[in-house]
Order: C-alpha cells, then sequence, then structure tokens
C-alpha cells in the first residue's frame, strides 16, 4: 500500500468559501478563486450591518434573497462560479448550529429600493460554537464564510484571510521572512480540517499551494511551541531543506528544543549538521508525498481544553497534513486534528518510510 492508497481510506465534508459584501469584486474573487479552486468558491454580494435584524427578511419565511437574483452579482466567468443559484445559502432547512438565513435579511435596500442579503455580524458573534475572527462590525467591509451545506461552520474578515493567504507569497515562508511565531490560522482556513482537497501548484496555480505551505508551518509551530515529541516531515527532495533559508531556520529551532524530528525525501542531497533522522527513498511515498504530522509525547489523543485554541488542540492531541501529488502538480489530502486520524498517519509513516 502507498500514502495514496492510505489516502483514499479517509473523507471529510464538502465545505466552500462563501464571500459576502465584496467591495472590491474581481480582485478579490480572482484570488480566491486561484486559492480555492473553480469550485469551491461561492460569492454572494450584499453588506454588513449591525443588528441587521431577525433573520427572517421580509416575508419572514426565512429567505436570505440570496435566490431572487437580485442580490446576487451573477458573475459568470467562466471559472465554474455558479453563485446565481446557491441553495447552501437559502434552505436551512434540517440543519444544526448556525444557519445562513438566521444571518441574512432581506431587510435591507440597494440605491434602487431593491432587496439584497445583508449579514448581521452580531448573529454570527452570539453563536459561540462558530470560530470567527474580525474586527468590528462597523469596520468590516467584506467577511468569508466557511460553509458546509447551508450552515456556517467559521468566518472570518478578508483582512485576517487575506494575512494568511490571498495577500502573501511563499517567499516569506522559504526566506524566513514570516517566522514560526507570526503563523496563525485564521477560522476559515482552520475550519477546512477533515476536508479533502484537491490542489494546483505552480504554475497552473500561483496561490493554491501556499494553503499547504502555510498548513505546514503552522504544524510546525505547534511542534516548535510544545518542545518535545516527535515531527515528521516530508519535503520531496531533501536538498529544499538547504536551498530555502526559511525553512533550514524553521527545523534548526525545532530540533533545538528537543523535539524528535524525522525528515523524509529523494536524497539527491543531505542536509548537513542538522539535528535531525534522515529518512531517504526514492518510491513514490517519498517522490509524491507532502506531510508534516506532529504526535505529542504521550501520542495523539482528543484534546477538549480549549478546542478553539488551534495552537492549544494541536500541542495537546497532535496534528497532521497529509498531501500526494496524484498527477504532475496536482495534490490531494486533507490535514487534521482527529486523534484517530493522527495516529493512523503516524503509524504508516513510522512503519513503511
Amino acid at each position: 500500500m502507498t500514502l495514496e492508497q492510505f489516502l483514499d481510506r479517509f473523507d471529510g465534508p464538502e465545505r466552500s468559501v462563501v464571500v459576502v459584501n465584496r467591495t472590491d469584486p474581481d480582485p478579490v474573487l480572482n484570488m480566491l478563486v486561484d486559492t480555492f479552486g473553480d469550485d469551491a468558491v461561492r460569492v454572494v454580494d450584499g453588506r454588513v450591518v449591525e443588528g441587521a435584524g431577525d433573520g427572517r427578511g421580509n416575508d419572514g419565511r426565512g429567505n436570505d434573497g440570496a435566490d431572487d437574483g437580485r442580490g446576487n452579482d451573477g458573475a459568470d466567468d467562466g471559472r465554474g462560479n455558479d453563485a446565481p443559484d446557491d441553495r447552501r445559502l437559502t434552505d436551512g432547512a434540517g440543519t444544526a448550529g448556525l444557519t445562513a438565513r438566521e444571518l441574512a435579511t432581506t431587510g435591507v435596500l440597494d440605491g434602487e429600493g431593491e432587496p439584497v442579503p445583508a449579514l448581521d455580524v452580531e448573529v454570527l458573534r452570539r453563536h459561540e460554537d462558530v470560530p470567527f475572527d474580525g474586527g468590528d462590525p462597523d469596520e468590516i467591509e467584506n467577511l468569508a464564510l466557511l460553509m458546509e451545506g447551508d450552515e456556517v461552520v467559521a468566518g472570518s474578515t478578508l483582512d485576517k484571510l487575506g494575512d494568511a493567504v490571498l495577500f502573501v507569497n511563499s517567499d516569506l515562508y522559504t526566506t524566513g521572512t514570516r517566522s514560526l511565531g507570526d503563523v496563525d490560522l485564521p477560522s476559515v482556513i482552520s475550519g477546512l480540517d477533515d476536508a479533502t482537497f484537491t490542489l494546483r501548484g505552480y504554475p497552473e496555480s500561483n496561490r493554491q499551494k501556499l494553503l499547504l505551505i502555510t498548513i505546514s508551518r503552522f504544524i510546525e509551530r505547534v511542534a516548535w511551541t510544545a518542545g518535545d515529541g516527535i515531527l515528521r516531515s516530508s519535503f520531496q527532495r531533501l536538498s529544499r531543506i538547504d536551498d530555502e533559508v526559511g525553512t533550514r531556520e524553521v527545523y534548526e529551532r525545532i530540533s533545538d528544543t528537543g523535539v524528535d524530528t524525522h525528515l523524509y525525501g529523494v536524497p539527491d542531497e543531505l542536509p548537513a549538521d542538522l539535528d535531525a533522522v534522515i529518512h531517504a527513498g526514492d518510491d513514490p511515498d517519498f517522490t509524491d508525498s507532502w506531510f508534516v504530522v506532529y504526535r505529542p509525547p504521550e501520542g495523539p489523543h482528543s484534546a477538549e481544553t480549549d478546542p478553539k485554541s488551534d495552537l492549544k488542540r494541536g500541542i495537546e492531541g497532535g496534528v497532521g497534513l497529509l498531501a500526494v501529488e496524484t498527477e504532475p502538480r496536482i495534490y490531494r489530502g486533507l490535514w487534521t486534528f482527529d486523534a484517530d486520524r493522527v495516529s493512523r498517519v503516524n503509524r504508516y509513516i513510522e512503519r513503511y518510510l
């Protein structure tokens, strides 16, 4: 069995990113599509308001207006965006937690007197079980929501999302400009855990691979902060460790804390003077995989002490990323805090690589 076949045993929820109140639509849409893929982004034009209402809209039937054709930009640019028929935002029946119909109202009119979807951020904030990061409602111009069906899983301002993945490039990490202590995950990215993904690398996409880099750096931060346990990381080519100054510095800092560090890849050039165990090979598990798995000293286990703190969850319970290059520059995988999944991935790597 290979890591690709091992990955087939995992499945996860299908989630999509919804953008509300796009003040600068084309650039934001382009970046989101390029980051999350053609089929993952659903765009609804609306506005953010404070205390917009009870979410039932003008007709009291719980319709957020997204399907009336007037509150949606209907962009059809050939990139797979089907926002005009996004039923994820209109049918909340039968779901638990916070739904779009609770969050939106048609009680706001545009300049021509037509109702448009409006978002009451205070409703989102009253649901403490839904992670949200961002500023005050009056200062929010753009908001990204992570949806699973019609249910809101998480929310982040585009400023938060932009600082993490939209408005940065991989040079921040490879050169060491963004340090381990600065790496954090906005709620929309954090909420993608256990959701399977397919991402494209350069040159097909300039940004999608950055998600893998960001999540990898976060897991490396978990290990560095913990200062113990085991970290297993693959690089496809081991020469990348010395070629990328930022990567070399990260693993020097991690290994210096006492973390049992294991590095995997094709032995084109072995890293020198690094306190880590090197695992070299040239079969598909070495050439085609991208994984970063942190296992705490006592082994992966459920961490419930503060489920809203991703860093604490990772330190206490473990966290892992597994992606496989199924075609040239096409990666399929997932990342997870789930104790069973972290344990299974760690055990496979330990036994077979």
